[in-house]
C-alpha cells in the first residue's frame, strides 16, 4: 500500500514503495449522503395532503417557510433527515402525513480538477458527474500526467479532508472506480507521471489553484490548526 501525506504548511510529499499489484488499491468510498444547501430548490410533497405540496428555495439562512408549520431549518440536513423532520412537524397539523422531499435544482456548486490536465480549475457541478467526465471537462490529461492513477480528495463524515488514490485504468481498460460519481467540493488531482518530491507540486496544485476564497465549500482543506494533513491511501 502506498501512502501519501499532503501537509499544507510543510509542503511535504511522502511516497512509500509502489504496490506490486495495482488492483489492490482500496476502492473509492461512496460520498456521504447529500446535505441540503442554501439555494437548493426543493419539492415538498404530502401524499395524502396534496393541498400542502410546495416548491421552495432554501434561503441563505438555511431556512424555509412552510404552510401550517412555519419556519424550519433544512440546510445541512440530508434529504431523509429533512423529510422526517417535516413529517414530524406536520403530525401536529394533519392526521397521517407522509412527506417526500426531492431536490428540484441544486445550488451552484463546484468541484476542482487540478494537476496535469489541460484546463485546471473549478468546474460547475450541475448534477451527476463521474471522475472521468470531470477530467474530460478539464480538457483531459496532459502528456506529462499519470493516466493510470489520480488522487480524489473529499470530506469524510467528520468534515475532514481525506484523499484516496483512484486507479483509472488497468490493462488498458477503465476501472469501476473511474466511473465514481463526484460530490460537491471534491478535488481531483492528476499527478505527473513521475511526481517530484518538491514544494512546487503542493504550491501549484493546492495553494495557487485552490485559493481559500474561491468557494466556501473548499475551506475544509484549510484547518485552523498549524498543519493540514490529508492522508491518501
Amino acid at each position: 500500500m502506498r501512502v501519501m501525506f499532503l501537509t499544507a504548511s510543510l509542503s511535504l510529499l511522502v511516497w512509500a514503495q509502489e504496490p506490486s499489484v495495482p488492483a489492490a488499491l482500496a476502492p473509492v468510498q461512496p460520498a456521504a449522503a447529500y446535505q441540503l444547501n442554501p439555494g437548493d430548490s426543493i419539492d415538498i410533497r404530502l401524499f395524502f395532503n396534496p393541498e400542502l405540496n410546495e416548491q421552495v428555495v432554501i434561503r441563505p439562512d438555511g431556512r424555509v417557510s412552510l404552510q401550517l408549520i412555519g419556519e424550519i431549518t433544512l440546510s445541512g440536513k440530508t434529504i431523509a433527515e429533512a423529510s422526517a423532520e417535516v413529517e414530524n412537524l406536520y403530525r401536529k397539523e394533519v392526521k397521517t402525513p407522509r412527506v417526500s422531499i426531492q431536490v428540484r435544482a441544486f445550488s451552484a456548486q463546484k468541484i476542482f480538477v487540478t494537476g496535469e490536465v489541460t484546463r485546471p480549475g473549478p468546474i460547475s457541478l450541475p448534477g451527476r458527474m463521474t471522475l472521468l467526465e470531470a477530467i474530460s471537462e478539464a480538457g483531459g490529461i496532459r502528456n506529462t500526467g499519470d493516466r493510470k492513477t489520480v488522487v480524489l480528495i473529499r470530506k469524510n463524515a467528520a468534515g475532514k479532508p481525506e484523499g484516496r488514490k483512484v486507479l483509472l485504468a488497468l490493462n488498458g481498460m477503465p476501472t469501476l472506480d473511474a466511473g465514481s460519481v463526484l460530490s460537491p467540493f471534491d478535488v481531483v488531482v492528476v499527478p505527473e507521471s513521475r511526481i517530484a518530491r518538491v514544494d512546487r507540486w503542493v504550491d501549484q496544485h493546492i495553494r495557487q489553484l485552490i485559493p481559500i476564497n474561491v468557494a466556501a465549500g473548499f475551506t475544509y482543506l484549510w484547518q485552523a490548526t498549524p498543519t493540514t494533513t490529508i492522508p491518501i491511501i
